[in-house]
């Protein structure tokens, strides 16, 4: 083992922004630190640092983006590891009944065989909707960047096959540094759509944000001095028409620099000249903007003002800065709605105090780290995407937080998270700001309390399923009803997560981003943080398979951190170069001196195979050997991951065994597989801890039993048990069927008979829509491949109890006379708790998660 100090002792690598003026004034951008660039090592994965999407407007990404043009729906082509996160974007706007999705396994990343189906698929797609949508946006992903997809060519064969516009979206992490990214891309996609019109002069649009400016911005009351009757934007158009009335603008406003190829594009193509303003928080250097936005209009300055809005805001300023200039000490990060560096130059220029910045600088804010330099040399620059961001301790200093990320790196700070959907702009960004920040000082400001969630932990009722919002359709592996469940990429990093080892996602960023973002509940959950990193690839690193700048990587990263051993989790895009992570384990081994191992996970499977294949390698790697007559103590249990059982439901099981008379090992430690074969029995309790487990009967001969104690079946699903009694109390015969993990839906079916003796023998099935073994099989279970599988099943069965999580709502048919009892299954759709019977239906029609 390497020599480390105890992590305890180590520090977040950081500079002050005077150190970083002086190196980028000698060396330019080759003197930003490669500790503030994200190329240049592994990329940290907290809960402040998983927003991989631009900053503000919680997170737009490309496939929120496609969807901002109205009517549009889209298609989603990829493993189902990338599809995953789409749960993140329920609730807005309906966006969750916009998507259908196209999965690929491996003979299609192999052959590229998809790319036949997709004009099917789009045609299906198109066929399921209730009214004709007005584009279909097909969102392809890392995959078919390293196939080399023609998709300009596959879009045009759809769009002639069903008469719908169709456009390619690219969600291609791989080139997120590259000169034309993700979210510039899906700007020129969209804008794309236009078509030429007769310009109208006293229109102009403003281009750059995917949610609307702020109505009471006075940007809006100057271009209206300015002989502007209509200043359209993207997230105000309510229709195609409105959409394409865009196309008749006198010139372009671009707000944002993502935007600026689209509007160039739009320049060259429709005549529309581009105007560049940008969002900033200094009066002055408004005032100096709007005057130059006058003289590029022909207008007289002093018939372009907004004196009474100015004074607003500087009075807002001046009533924060007098009241709690003194006691305000300012930590700023990246998920806002302003550049981190001008804003903390506005801020520093009024008196206040920035003592950090969590952001990564660029060439671009040279200028704002000069002057900031000299105004505020000591303030001090993080990256939140850099390894050693696992060691940062909370600067008890700061006592207001500026940003989404600032705010969960000091919780305890006042919190302004500003980055709300509408978007500030001008000087009511600045008089905003500072009324936010007062109320919050004051402690007027809500700090984010999200009363949703505690809505959605009430218990729920059994929900009759009246309607069936969505179509399922027959083609294979297009899903227009339900969303992908947890990949094996996701099962694999949940086993890991807890070990105290270094877990290495090996992709381009969206696959970690997706598993920490989405599949992990216990970054939500205050639990210990975990070393869970992205191996930041980019394309050149996939097309010239750079596996030496991976352990590189991994060893400047265990060098600075304390760690037993390095886990690799493989993910499409390394599945498609193949990958020898054999010979990477052996290079990580020989350069760090830590154990290593890989799961061989591809994206294209569901979370229980990569969980297994995850306990399996452990088993392998770490568990010693005992000599014949050594004594067996203690029970050890495996498959108790957050995927399967909530947080309340693994308290519960602990506190179960716990009263047992024996040591139990849950393998949430390093320790348990060392000693592993000293058990004296085994209970595993998914299907996910089955390999592993015969490996050690086979191996040491530890009995197993597959099964979850009825105790803790009739503690934690009581609610569930009692509500099917009541549905049963006129005796008459009901067929339920029980839709969860196999182990976990067999112990259910066991309470059930014990509880409603009157049931026929078959009248309680399983099925389920993930490993199914033939061990613990009944006749009559089921395994459901996909939707069209559960869909014929209630198709058969018009009157049956489903048990199973809410979501499965949305791909009952229609009609059904059948019962929905909510049973929640994080693994299928993201949710963590009962819904609540009001929120239910809403949840089924439109969300994937809460």
């Amino acid at each position: 083992m390497m020599q480390q100090q105890d992590s305890a002792s180590r520090a977040a690598y950081s500079i002050t922004v005077q150190e970083l003026a002086h190196r980028i004034e000698e060396h330019g951008a080759g003197g930003i630190p490669p500790e503030l660039r994200t190329d240049a090592h592994l990329i940290c994965n907290t809960p402040a640092a998983i927003d991989f999407n631009s900053p503000g407007a919680q997170g737009f990404g490309v496939k929120r983006a496609g969807l901002s043009v109205p009517g549009s729906i889209m298609l989603l082509v990829s493993p189902g590891c990338c599809g995953r996160n789409t749960a993140a974007l329920s609730g807005s706007g309906h966006y969750g009944e916009r998507f259908a999705y196209l999965a690929l396994d491996e003979a299609d990343i192999v052959t590229g065989s998809h790319l036949q189906r997709i004009p099917e698929a789009v045609c299906a797609f198109v066929a399921s909707r209730r009214e004709r949508p007005s584009v279909v946006m097909v969102c392809l992903t890392c995959a078919d960047a390293l196939l080399g997809t023609d998709m300009e060519r596959v879009c045009r064969k759809a769009e002639a096959a069903a008469g719908v516009p169709v456009r390619p979206c690219y969600m291609y992490a791989l080139t997120r540094e590259s000169q034309r990214p993700p979210m510039q891309a899906v700007r020129e996609t969209i804008y794309g759509l236009l078509q030429p019109r007769k310009k109208w002069a006293r229109q102009a649009n403003l281009l750059g944000f995917f949610t609307p400016v702020a109505r009471d911005s006075e940007l809006f009351s100057l271009l209206g001095q300015a002989g502007i009757r209509k200043a359209a934007e993207l997230a105000r158009c309510q229709t195609y028409e409105e959409f394409a009335s865009l196309a008749a603008a006198n010139f372009n406003l671009v707000l944002a620099d993502e935007a600026m190829g689209a509007a160039l594009a739009l320049e060259k193509r429709l005549g529309i000249p581009a105007i560049r303003l940008r969002r900033l928080y200094e009066t002055a250097k408004i005032t100096k903007q709007y005057q130059a936005l006058a003289h590029i209009l022909g207008i007289a300055p002093e018939d372009f003002t907004a004196a009474e809005v100015r004074e607003q805001a500087e009075q807002a300023a001046d009533a924060f800065c007098q009241q709690y200039g003194r006691e305000t000490v300012l930590a700023l990060g990246s998920r806002l709605n302003a550049n981190p560096f001008e804003l903390a130059l506005a801020l520093v220029r009024r008196g206040l105090a920035v003592r950090e910045i969590l952001a990564v600088p660029s060439a671009a804010d040279a200028f704002y780290l000069r002057e900031l330099a000299r105004c505020s040399p000591s303030t001090r620059i993080y990256s939140l995407l850099e390894p050693t961001m696992l060691c940062y301790r909370e600067d008890r200093a700061v006592t207001l937080a500026l940003g989404a990320d600032a705010c969960l790196c000091h919780p305890h700070a006042k919190h302004v998270t500003w980055n709300d959907e509408e978007q500030p702009f001008g000087y009511q960004a600045v008089r905003a700001l500072f009324e936010r920040m007062a109320a919050a000082m004051s402690g007027d400001e809500d700090n984010d309390i999200d009363t949703a969630d505690k809505e959605a932990a009430e218990s729920s009722d059994e929900l009759p399923v009246r309607e069936s919002p969505h179509t399922v359709s027959s083609l294979p592996r297009l899903s227009l009803a339900l969303p992908p469940f947890a990949p094996d990429t996701a099962g694999a990093a949940a086993v890991l997560y807890p070990l105290g080892g270094m877990t290495v996602i090996v992709d381009a960023g969206g696959c970690a981003g997706n598993i920490c973002g989405f599949d992990e509940p216990r970054w939500q959950e205050d639990a210990e943080p975990s070393a869970v990193f992205s191996a930041g690839l980019r394309d050149m690193d996939a097309i010239m398979g750079r596996d030496a700048n991976l352990v590189a990587k991994i060893r400047e990263a265990a060098a600075e951190l304390t760690v037993s051993f390095v886990g690799l989790v493989s993910t499409p895009v390394p599945a498609i170069i193949a990958t020898d992570f054999r010979a990477i384990c052996r290079m990580v081994e020989k350069e760090t001196r830590l154990p290593a191992i890989a799961v061989r996970t591809d994206g294209t499977r569901l979370y229980d195979r990569g969980a297994s294949a995850a306990y399996d390698a452990l088993v392998q790697k770490f568990t010693a050997p005992i000599p014949p007559d050594a004594p067996r103590t203690g029970l050890g249990v495996l498959g108790l991951t957050p995927l399967d059982f909530s947080r309340e439901e693994r308290a519960s099981l602990h506190a179960l065994l716990g009263r047992e008379d024996t040591p139990i090992r849950f393998f949430d430690r390093l320790d348990d597989f060392r000693e592993a074969a000293r058990l004296k029995e085994l209970l595993v309790v998914s299907p996910a801890g089955l390999k592993a487990a015969r490996r050690l009967q086979r191996q040491w001969g530890i009995p197993i039993r597959a099964e979850l104690p009825p105790a803790f079946i009739h503690k934690a699903f009581s609610g569930v048990l009692s509500r099917l009694a009541a549905l049963l109390q006129d005796g008459q015969q009901r067929e339920i069927l029980i839709v969860h993990q196999q182990i976990l839906a067999n112990g259910l079916r066991r309470a059930i008979r014990q509880r409603c003796p009157a049931l026929s023998a078959g009248a309680v099935t399983v099925g389920s829509f993930f490993a199914l073994d033939r061990a613990l099989q009944r006749e009559g279970d089921l395994h459901f491949r996909d939707e069209q599988d559960f869909h014929a099943y209630l198709q058969a069965h018009p009157d049956a109890i489903v048990i199973g999580d809410a979501l499965l709502a949305r791909a009952v048919p229609e009609p059904f006379g059948g019962t929905l009892l909510d049973l929640p299954h994080f693994a299928l759709s993201g949710r963590k708790a009962p819904m609540h019977p009001s929120r239910t239906l809403a949840y089924a029609k439109n969300s994937i998660s809460n």
